[in-house]
């Protein structure tokens, strides 16, 4: 059986501040304080490991077709003292009626807190498509070499980076139509 507690019902609880040394008086004759149940469910929540979180970000062909120009954002950018772990992007491509035609040879990336690079044949094709990019997806560099080698994220503190799409050499796509579902499950992790 279980009972549903409203979120204003208030429980009396002993003071934060009251010395816990001497048991005996302190418990019986210390200050209270009241609580309420979202004082408590704030608290225990506090410590509740979260789960990731997935988005699915639409991308219209108007948009695809600015993306040298305008790199499109993702995610914004965490908050300070705040970096991103991006366990998997999914990217799906939805052929409408021409495929996309690029002036040179630039491929689509993902760029910010971390990189990543899309065969543009995704979007030059005249069929659906789909690209999955996954693993613990961070903007990391290369200290040594070989298998000795270590992955830095960064030597002071996490950057505070969004997640954006472009392409790698700022060209727009000259013609083209049909859309993009970017979808990305990640976690904000918290430096420190």
């Amino acid at each position: 059986m279980s009972a549903i507690i409203d979120l204003s019902t208030q429980f009396i609880g002993i003071s934060p501040d009251v010395n816990m040394q001497e048991k005996k008086s302190t418990l019986a004759n210390s200050p209270t304080q009241v609580y309420t149940m979202n004082d408590i469910t704030t608290t225990v929540l506090e410590y509740v490991p979260q789960g990731p979180t997935e988005v699915t970000i639409p991308i219209l062909s108007a948009d695809i077709l600015t993306l040298g120009t305008f790199p499109i954002e993702l995610l914004e950018a965490p908050g300070e003292g705040n970096y991103y772990i991006i366990e998997r992007v999914i990217v799906e491509y939805n052929y409408k009626t021409a495929p996309y035609a690029l002036p040179t040879s630039p491929t689509l990336s993902l760029t910010g807190c971390f990189s990543s690079f899309i065969d543009k044949k995704l979007i030059t094709s005249t069929a659906d498509g789909l690209c999955i990019i996954s693993g613990n997806l961070t903007n990391t560099i290369t200290v040594g070499s070989g298998s000795g080698s270590v992955k830095v994220i960064s030597t002071t503190n996490p950057p505070n980076l969004g997640l954006y799409l472009e392409t790698t050499n700022n060209d727009d796509p000259t013609t083209g139509e049909g859309g993009l579902n970017v979808k990305i499950t990640f976690r904000v992790a918290a430096f420190g």
